[in-house]
């Protein structure tokens, strides 16, 4: 169980209120808190694994950068096509969340694209630090 306030249990709380968000059809608030999930997950694994100079990606709304760090510190690897869905994550971050050219609305297809990988992450991610503190 992941401890309240720490990344993996806000990782946790943004993959519900994705679907909450999914499922009433606001498909951008889903997407980006997938996108949250994502990149909070990915900073657990960081946290626990990590040295010092990667205080650095802590603040960092890059899901891609986050995760190849985490393939350096010994993360399983995700399959293409999830790698090419968490490439867009930070477009779903930026781009539905603020005014400005590129702003766009999620598409049913896109949120729901991105709460099966926020899944995946969330249960690769807990499996992952559950075998480290077994050991």
């Amino acid at each position: 169980m992941a401890e309240i306030g720490s990344y993996l249990y806000i990782a946790k709380k943004d993959l519900s209120r994705a679907k909450i968000m999914h499922a009433a059809q606001d498909y951008s608030a889903g997407g980006r808190f997938s996108e949250q999930s994502v990149e909070k997950c990915l900073k657990a694994f960081i946290e626990q694994n990590g040295i010092s100079d990667d205080y650095r990606l802590m603040s960092l709304h890059k899901p891609r950068r986050l995760y190849e760090r985490c393939l350096e510190l010994g993360l399983s690897s995700l399959s293409d096509k999830d790698i090419c869905t968490l490439s867009q994550l930070a477009d779903y971050y930026y781009d539905t969340n603020y005014p400005g050219n590129a702003y766009f609305e999620l598409t049913k297809a896109q949120s729901q694209e991105a709460l099966e990988l926020a899944e995946k992450v969330v249960v690769l991610i807990e499996a992952a630090l559950e075998r480290e503190n077994e050991e």
